[in-house]
């Protein structure tokens, strides 16, 4: 296996709005099948210019994809820019036969790049429900212009079940730190700043939450954008690295007090807020959700989504709020509860958050902030 490489990144300051470099995200949607295969994967997508999948429908909830170039020519993909993991994979051509997600999304051909090499190092990698395995390859990478030298992904070969088969992205970018990267590989946010094509190693998120807008938001990689947020950013020291871990220092919902000094995590890859296990049928409680074992999810009456109770999140000494419009997904004259079992002992704070809260990713200063969204 390839060696772990050791990172030290200095403390720099945000960099000059000239020097930001902006991915713009294109807001799709996705059927209800889908969205279910994709939170079970704590899946959440960012997206650029490409439109193919903009007539679909969405059932669920909002999904962003970013669009990546790899190779020499270039061979582009739709990615999942994802804060829950650390590893860069695409399918790799030829798809075998029994690969059916292979064969309904772009794929990786190596022999198309005069730059590709192949590392013969097998790779595998577990989302939730979803799995692939394949082999590690290394070529130039290219986001918004910015080409990463040398950067090793991998080409997945096995795509098992029909999560991948059904997502709408080709593959996966992940964005937390290096050290929960499979096989010691840099993850390319890391390639881009040790290659000098960013000033800070700093990337923000903005997330357009207005169902009717073709332009879902932006990635910001280098720093912030104060336009897309109003008031201060609150800052709250990493607590782990790995996943963008911090202290949620309370959540209180209806008097029912749901974290006393617990864990969350920043996951673009999420589209929910997902609970820890022994919160989960609390938190249903307080917001007066009822389960149904038809639909296999906990209910409540869409027409008293405006006096639901407010989630209160302190963090970093600023109070957050989730409303009840906020975590209550509409779909077909039913309204469900956007909060779901995280399957640990801590939160993750998915789009639902993230899109009414931008936020920003610090590796120089190891700590992940939040400001109110315009």
């Amino acid at each position: 296996m390839l060696a772990k490489t050791v990172i030290a990144l200095l403390s720099l300051a945000l960099v000059a709005e000239a020097a930001l470099v902006r991915i713009p995200i294109k807001k799709v949607r996705v059927t209800k099948n889908k969205a279910n295969e994709l939170y079970k994967l704590q899946s959440k997508y960012n997206i650029s210019s490409y439109t193919v999948t903009e007539s679909l429908i969405n059932y669920m909830d909002d999904s962003y994809f970013g669009v990546i170039s790899i190779g020499t020519p270039p061979q582009e993909f739709l990615v999942l820019f994802d804060t829950g993991s650390s590893n860069l994979w695409v399918p790799v051509a030829p798809c075998s036969t029994t690969n059916a997600a292979c064969q309904s999304h772009n794929t990786y051909d190596p022999s198309a790049s005069c730059t590709s090499v192949f590392l013969d190092e097998p790779f595998a990698i577990q989302y939730g429900t979803g799995s692939l395995s394949g082999y590690l390859f290394l070529d130039s990478v290219t986001i918004q212009g910015l080409t990463i030298q040398n950067q090793i992904f991998a080409g997945a070969t096995s795509e098992p079940g029909n999560t991948f088969t059904d997502a709408l992205f080709d593959g996966i970018l992940g964005m937390a730190f290096a050290n929960i990267a499979q096989d010691g590989v840099v993850p390319p946010f890391y390639n881009m700043y040790f290659q000098g094509l960013l000033d800070a190693p700093i990337f923000s998120f903005y997330l357009a939450r207005n169902g009717s807008s073709l332009s879902g938001g932006e990635m910001i990689l280098g720093g912030v954008d104060p336009n897309q947020y109003t008031g201060n950013i609150t800052y709250v020291p990493v607590s782990q690295k790995g996943y963008w871990q911090f202290e949620i220092t309370s959540a209180v919902v209806n008097g029912t007090n749901v974290c006393d000094q617990c864990q969350g995590i920043a996951d673009t890859g999420t589209s929910l807020i997902a609970v820890p296990d022994d919160q989960y049928e609390n938190i249903q409680a307080a917001i007066g959700a009822v389960y149904d074992e038809d639909y296999s999810a906990y209910l409540l009456n869409c027409s008293s989504i405006d006096s639901l109770p407010v989630l209160n999140f302190t963090i970093g000494g600023a109070q957050f709020t989730v409303e009840g419009n906020d975590y209550v997904i509409q779909m077909d004259g039913i309204c469900s509860s956007a909060f779901e079992t995280s399957g640990a002992n801590f939160w993750i704070l998915g789009d639902i958050f993230i899109g009414k809260y931008y936020t920003v990713f610090d590796m120089a200063n190891m700590v992940v902030g939040f400001a109110l969204a315009v």
